[in-house]
């Protein structure tokens, strides 16, 4: 899991593009510990009261849970990647204009 983490973060970044990178990472840190606490106190209650089977079908089918979730997320919400593109295709064309009017 910590692999899928820089990927995270970056998705988190491009979809929230107009925000500071440290800010959605930093949310996503946070958010990070509350879960881990919360799956890890609800984890041990199954465990106690179910059995190690129990646990890991249920920490399981969350982890496929947040993959679907994941996986829901269009491709055209890449807003930083956008706003690149969008000023790297003006960026021609400025230095075009510089050069006419230096002429």
């Amino acid at each position: 899991m910590t692999g899928y983490l820089g990927i995270g973060y970056e998705f988190a970044a491009e979809l929230t593009y107009p925000i500071p990178e440290g800010t959605s990472s930093g949310l996503l840190n946070a958010s990070s510990e509350v879960f881990g606490v919360l799956f890890t106190l609800t984890g041990g209650d199954i465990l106690d009261a179910h059995g190690d089977m129990a646990t890991n079908c249920t920490m399981t089918a969350l982890l496929l849970t947040g993959l679907g979730m994941t996986t829901l997320i269009e491709g055209k919400a890449l807003k930083r990647q956008a706003a690149l593109a969008v000023k790297c295709a003006h960026a021609p064309l400025e230095k075009e204009q510089l050069q006419t009017t230096q002429a």
